[in-house]
């Protein structure tokens, strides 16, 4: 996925909130803290609610998954279906 790609996407997520695409990258990133009242927690949370899992791996890459699949994100899930699903994608992949 290209970095406009990856803009897109970000901004179409979050299409009810006035964030411009730099700021959301930003948070994305881990440059800022918040964006607004949004903090990466519930960035994530967004993403795992929207996106399809390989989307996902293509806007968080590999490196933060561990942050993706943090208790506090899954906690801000309201689908128990979703919550179990990745709590067990968490288990399978860091054991």
């Amino acid at each position: 996925m290209t970095t406009d790609q990856k803009q897109h996407t970000l901004k179409t997520l979050f299409w009810d909130y006035d964030f411009s695409e730099e700021e959301l990258q930003d948070l994305l990133r881990g440059n800022i803290q918040r964006a607004g009242h949004l903090d990466r927690t519930g960035l994530y949370s967004r993403l795992l609610t929207s996106l399809n899992w390989y989307a996902i791996l293509d806007l968080v890459g590999n490196d933060h998954l561990d942050d993706l699949l943090s208790e506090a994100v899954i906690g801000r899930i309201h689908s128990n279906d979703l919550k179990r699903k990745y709590a067990t994608a968490k288990r399978v992949l860091f054991g």
